[in-house]
């Protein structure tokens, strides 16, 4: 069973840095890091779930708020490095405490191209098994990132997020493997406008194939 227990993080302004940190009692399976998008929180059904099914497995599970986002301060391109270095250093951390013969990583949005530079800049992470929920598919500062890693990768996207391109998604597979959860009339949020039973069934959907995905071999 899986417990809470607190680990003296720190944000880049010394103040603690919010995260949510389930431990097994026992050896645990593996580590999964969940890491939020700009207005998803770790809370949202897109994190939560998959962390709370990988508990069930086994596995600890580590959920981080950046600085920013406890602060209340929205988000700019110039923070970007200060919330690299905040995962970068609770990854460190975590590590450190506990040996894992198994790494996953989940991030939403901001989150997920916060695990394209991870995995590329992180020796201990480079072949984690990478969940990418709504990444800013199409973007230079992602698809370069991302070409890069070649560790195993599933990207969860809806056809009516603003990312969604068939272009950018032929272009990688050019580059490298991955596979794919394909939403078709869900959004950035894996909202399904005006149908509560669709959308529900959207994150059930994309939380069941990415655990599969992170507990199984490709």
């Amino acid at each position: 069973m899986a417990h809470l227990v607190n680990l003296p993080l720190v944000a880049s302004d010394r103040k603690p840095l919010v995260h949510k940190f389930y431990r097994q009692e026992q050896d645990p399976a593996g580590l999964l890091i969940a890491l939020p998008g700009n207005h998803y929180g770790v809370d949202g059904p897109l994190l939560y779930y998959p962390c709370r099914l990988l508990q069930d497995e086994g596995w600890d599970t580590l959920a981080l708020t950046y600085s920013f986002q406890s602060a209340g301060v929205e988000f700019s391109h110039e923070m970007f490095p200060v919330v690299l270095q905040e995962c970068q250093n609770a990854i460190r951390r975590i590590l450190s405490e506990r040996d894992y013969s198994r790494i996953g990583l989940v991030g939403k949005s901001l989150g997920a191209f916060v695990i394209a530079q991870l995995s590329v800049t992180e020796e201990a992470l480079q072949s984690a098994r990478c969940l990418y929920i709504t990444p800013p598919l199409g973007t230079p500062f992602f698809d370069d990132l991302f070409q890069q890693s070649s560790h195993p990768a599933h990207i969860s996207v809806g056809m009516k997020d603003r990312f969604y391109s068939p272009q950018a998604i032929e272009a990688l597979n050019a580059k490298r493997y991955f596979t794919m959860t394909i939403i078709e009339d869900a959004d950035h949020s894996m909202d399904v406008t005006g149908d509560l039973a669709a959308s529900v069934e959207a994150v059930h959907r994309v939380t069941l194939e990415g655990v599969d995905f992170i507990l199984n071999d490709m």
